[in-house]
């Protein structure tokens, strides 16, 4: 992920859900935009997705130049016509969970990240 003065930990953590098959893909999603074209709005994750659908994209060797931007470092990209997302709440169940409160990936367990009724996803 690149440094230079960009920071995404005050960014709010989303679980993205497949708007065909109303799947939760993954956890860790962060609203974000095409760094080639700002105005192209898109989801990503830091891990990969568990669903079968084709919703995005996985970039396998970035760009010099993508790499240099103000990027988050995230490699599976999803398109916004094809995912939603949700606000991920904290272990208090009240608020927001923010990125730099987020627990590294190893940390994070099956049970911590879907806990979420099918009512929700499903919204």
């Amino acid at each position: 992920m690149s440094t230079n003065s960009c920071s995404f930990k005050d960014r709010c953590v989303s679980i993205l859900c497949c708007k065909f098959c109303k799947q939760v893909l993954s956890s860790r999603g962060m609203k974000a935009v095409l760094l080639a074209d700002t105005e192209i709005d898109l989801f990503s994750t830091d891990i990969p997705p568990t669903n079968g659908n084709i919703v995005g994209y996985h970039v396998i060797v970035p760009c010099t130049s993508c790499l240099l931007s103000c990027n988050n470092g995230h490699f599976w990209m999803f398109h916004s016509q094809a995912v939603y997302g949700i606000n991920r709440l904290d272990s208090t169940g009240v608020n927001v969970l923010l990125w730099g409160n987020l627990p590294e990936i190893e940390e994070s367990t099956d049970e911590d990240v879907l806990d979420i009724s099918a009512e929700e996803c499903i919204r």
